[in-house]
């Protein structure tokens, strides 16, 4: 197997012919998730279209329905797709030759689609937490989550009333030395985590935490109940010196 994923990676006609054939899959399965919208635009072209200005309306006004209800469905069908690809998945380090590997490969594509596609529309509002529910997360009750940048859900424990800012992203991957790390994230109760913070694999906060804007938390960080972890604002090279030698940063 491995030697099968350094080949194809190398040969460029190889690459595309698997790209394509995934690239169906994943096609399929958001067709049917659209069907119930289609269906429902293909009930009101037929009975609206073409009996006045008021039909064609409520034709318009369908079909703005339609693109709702293609959210839902998704959100529905793609999550249970997902959830069942990853059944067996369990926090670890897996080469490239494994068969976790390979079905991860097919999963992180599809789940990269309903990212773009999908999850920016509905972040913010209760379908994101069914989905993710659906697709294997915990996510408590009254959390609050805007962003749509969560991958591997299957991985994801978020607590009850925590706040998740916008574009913040949580990934239960890492792929380092030639291996796909895979860990669980656990958010504690009434955690705020700020705008476009970055958390990996591993990481886990407590109760009450606080994760500022933009910050980083590395691999297996641990921030206990009540903490707050916070970035660096950008500084001059001089303010970094003078803020370092008054003990505001340890090295």
């Amino acid at each position: 197997m491995k030697r099968f994923f350094d080949r194809l990676l190398y040969n460029a006609i190889a690459f595309e012919m698997v790209s394509l054939i995934l690239y169906a899959f994943y096609c399929l399965i958001f067709a049917a998730a659209v069907t119930p919208s289609a269906l429902l635009i293909r009930w009101g072209a037929q009975r609206c279209l073409g009996n006045g200005e008021l039909m064609l309306f409520l034709f318009l006004f369908l079909c703005f329905v339609a693109c709702y209800v293609f959210l839902v469905s998704a959100a529905l069908v793609v999550g249970l797709v997902e959830r069942i690809m990853t059944l067996g998945f369990k926090p670890g380090t897996y080469s490239t030759g494994s068969s976790v590997f390979a079905r991860w490969i097919v999963y992180s594509g599809l789940h990269l689609w309903m990212v773009y596609l999908v999850l920016p529309f509905i972040r913010g509002n209760n379908w994101i937490k069914v989905y993710l529910r659906i697709a294997g997360a915990r996510v408590g009750r009254g959390a609050f989550l805007n962003t749509q940048h969560f991958y591997d859900p299957y991985l994801l424990d978020i607590g009850d009333s925590v706040v998740i800012g916008g574009e913040a992203t949580l990934t239960c991957h890492l792929f380092e030395g030639g291996r796909l790390h895979l860990g669980n994230i656990r958010i504690g109760d009434a955690t705020a985590i700020g705008a476009h913070a970055y958390l990996t694999p591993g990481t886990a906060t407590g109760i009450n935490s606080k994760i500022g804007m933009n910050t980083f938390l590395q691999r297996n960080t641990t921030v206990r109940n009540g903490e707050t972890h916070l970035s660096l604002p950008s500084m001059s090279l001089r303010q970094a010196v003078r803020l370092m030698r008054k003990g505001g940063i340890r090295e």
